[in-house]
């Protein structure tokens, strides 16, 4: 049976660190039908590719409960990343809960009973102790509680486990001293307690997670904008009848209606009406679009003075808003390399935590001085509570889910995390150049007239000529007499030569428009016409002579001319200590002009389009880590044979499939952006994996060693993985100068 290999996407409860994820990952992986699972800390969320013939979501659902964790909806289009608000306000209630009961219970083990004080004795304040501790560690710290025994009954370990345990301990060991204090009671002395340990640590981490639930918030806020960007209904031109109705409504070739100052609900294309568009939502531009008959328009975009009617192109997921939303939710729910590897660390580093807590106690009950089983259970508990994997789990996703954000607001959709990595290392961008780095069509530039002629007139006669011919600069030509407002002569006996040029007749006498073999071929002098065809070559242009009268009387030439910005983007690539080279199917002597005029050196020329993944694997084979820079389409082999493709267009090229990096505008100066935002976002999550394994390298001796206290180690803990997810937020600032700001 052939497989039916479909997505979902399912929201998650309970995953707290980077072992909640490997633990889920591995449990996803491992049932029946299933290719492939990925699970991202920061958005709670499990993107599953499964064949239909051998599981069903119900039974995704069933694996997750049985991993401990529960799966609260699930889309086949993945929607948008749920706002931690509930959970960050159910934190916060039991956060303030046991920050208001830590105060008394820190107080009373910090300050000596006082003579008089309350009339209480020491014994009567462990009571007291234990009275204010109880609610904090059972209702303020029931989510630990929960998610330990979920894992436990599974015969697995995560972070809660670490909390639930440290906190367990100091508290059981306190409420044993309290009831029995003459167990461990020093020459008469009421035993130390750590009631403060157990309210203290509680408090912490319940800080942490309602800050961390806070920022993540903040994290994901680019979709979710993305998401609301479009309207929820549309005004339709139905059978003579103005009619509203949901956008899930709305059909392609609807006619829409879209009234000044209202947001345009689908892609389409204009029939009637004229108006101007602001894009800047959806591709960053930041003036308004002229739109007219016969221009399109993008959902999303809000109209700003007149009246349009467009007909329907692309709804629902077909919309250019519905790919970009699929291509940022691609790029945070996949893994780069680097997460992948912390996953894996994170799933045997919790047992073995465990192992080095269990060690540490028996150390001190063995080795360490009296009391004994008092140090030891502290240090036990610091070595629990410091070593949660919460800041290494948040490091990679974090940094991802704000600078993919950050990229599609400045119109760079990046698709994943190995491209991520693999543009950080780049050392060469190989750009195709018709339609990349030029127009793509060419454009006249040049007018010569001879023998008393007006260059209006040669011009106006060659586009007479041109208007019949399908010569591949008669659209240039045409195009520059309309531009002047010429009048065009009428043409009679017109006939096309194929290859050379065209003949007919104007005003009675025999025209001529063609190259020198045509010229020479017709006996027409032309040997003082050669200095101009070879500069015009060498400067990458195409030139037509013109001959009336059996005499030259101008040439016009034509170019495909450069984009604006290429000569800068390019610049701005070769600062970053990048290799530049030019790639073309055209004739060498075009290509080497448009190299000169962009400042590349290195030129391709003359490879046929079957060719150019042939010569990136000879670039890659070379030891370069190269970008291929094309449009998304006719490059489609090349993109995808290079380390990082990244396809440059507009509309209905927004998600070309063979691009790693994709640009939602045809903005030159996008691609050096995404490759600086590549490299901030990979120094980000070093950062962030730096400062969290040298933060459990350091703290877990230290704490082994008894030089940490649990509620500094709690705190230190909760401080790390806010530290990483702030660290992550900076990226929102990246600006158009391509710094962070």
């Amino acid at each position: 049976m052939a497989k039916d290999t479909t997505e979902v996407t399912l929201t998650l409860e309970g995953l707290h660190c980077a072992s909640c994820v490997a633990r889920v990952e591995r449990a996803l992986s491992g049932a029946a039908g299933v290719d492939q699972a990925l699970v991202n800390l920061a958005t709670r969320q499990a993107k599953v590719r499964y064949d239909a013939h051998q599981t069903t979501v119900e039974n995704l659902q069933a694996v997750v409960h049985e991993a401990g964790y529960e799966v609260t909806g699930w889309a086949r289009e993945a929607p948008p990343p749920v706002s931690p608000e509930i959970e960050a306000q159910n934190l916060k209630r039991r956060f303030l809960l046991a920050f208001i009961l830590s105060l008394p219970v820190f107080l009373g083990a910090m300050l000596p009973p006082l003579p008089g004080w309350l009339g209480l004795t020491a014994e009567h304040l462990a009571y007291l102790l234990l009275i204010f501790t109880t609610p904090v560690l059972f209702y303020s710290g029931a989510p630990f509680f929960r998610g330990a025994l979920a894992a436990a009954r599974h015969g697995a370990a995560n972070m809660d486990t670490l909390v639930a345990l440290g906190t367990s301990a100091a508290y059981v060991y306190s409420a044993w001293v309290t009831i029995r204090p003459q167990a461990v009671a020093a020459a008469g002395k009421m035993p130390e307690l750590y009631f403060d340990t157990t309210v203290m640590i509680i408090t912490f981490i319940l800080l942490g997670r309602w800050l961390e639930a806070r920022t993540r918030g903040r994290a994901s806020q680019a979709i979710r904008r993305l998401f609301a960007l479009a309207p929820p209904a549309a005004r339709l031109r139905r059978d003579g009848q103005e009619v509203e109705v949901p956008l899930d409504q709305v059909m392609v070739d609807d006619l829409v209606i879209v009234r000044p100052g209202e947001k345009i609900p689908v892609d389409g294309v204009v029939v009637e009406g004229a108006s101007s568009v602001d894009e800047s939502m959806l591709t960053g531009e930041s003036l308004p679009v002229a739109k007219e008959p016969g221009g399109e328009v993008w959902g999303a975009t809000l109209n700003q003075r007149g009246f349009l009617v467009f007909k329907a192109t692309r709804v629902g997921r077909d919309m250019v808003l519905s790919q970009i939303i699929r291509l940022v939710e691609e790029a945070q729910t996949s893994k780069a390399p680097i997460e992948r590897l912390v996953d894996q660390v994170a799933g045997i580093f919790v047992p073995v935590v465990m192992s080095l807590a269990g060690l540490t106690f028996l150390g001190w009950m063995i080795w360490g001085p009296a009391p004994a089983l008092t140090t030891a259970v502290v240090s036990m508990v610091a070595v629990l509570i410091i070593a949660c994997p919460c800041a290494m789990g948040l490091a990679t996703p974090t940094a991802v889910m704000v600078g993919s954000g950050r990229g599609a607001e400045m119109g760079i959709l990046l698709r994943g995390g190995e491209p991520l990595e693999r543009a950080y290392r780049l050392t060469a961008v190989v750009f195709d150049k018709t339609g990349t780095l030029t127009a793509g069509h060419p454009q006249v530039t040049d007018i010569l007239a001879w023998e008393g002629w007006p260059e209006d007139q040669v011009l106006a006669w060659a586009a007479a000529l041109e208007e019949k011919s399908e010569h591949p600069l008669a659209e240039a030509i045409t195009h520059a007499a309309a531009g002047r407002q010429l009048a065009l002569p009428p043409v009679a006996e017109f006939q096309a030569v194929p290859g050379l040029g065209v003949r007919a007749q104007i005003d009675g006498q025999e025209v001529l428009l063609g190259n020198l073999a045509f010229l020479g071929r017709e006996k027409i002098p032309h040997q003082e016409l050669a200095p101009h065809q070879e500069r015009l070559a060498g400067e990458g242009k195409t030139a037509v002579f013109l001959v009336a009268g059996g005499k030259p009387v101008g040439l016009i030439a034509a170019a495909d001319t450069l984009k604006p910005g290429a000569a800068a983007a390019v610049a701005a690539i070769k600062d970053m200590a990048l290799k530049v080279v030019l790639l073309s199917g055209d004739n060498r002597l075009a290509v080497e002009a448009v190299a000169r005029s962009v400042g590349v050196s290195e030129v391709l020329a003359e490879v046929l389009p079957g060719d150019k993944a042939r010569k990136i694997s000879e670039l890659q084979a070379a030891g370069e880590i190269v970008a291929m820079v094309g449009d998304g389409i006719n490059d489609a082999p090349a993109l995808a044979q290079a380390d990082v493709g990244i396809a440059l267009g507009t509309g209905a090229d927004v998600a070309a499939e063979a691009a790693d990096l994709t640009l939602i505008r045809d903005d030159l100066h996008l691609i050096p952006q995404a490759i600086l935002l590549s490299r901030k976002m990979m120094r980000i999550i070093r950062q962030n994996l730096f400062w969290a394994f040298c933060y459990n390298v350091i703290a877990i001796p230290a704490a082994s060693l008894g030089l940490l206290n649990p509620a500094l180690a709690a705190a230190a803990m909760a401080l790390s993985s806010v530290s990483v997810v702030t660290n992550s937020l900076r990226l929102r600032r990246f600006g158009r100068n391509g710094y962070l700001t």
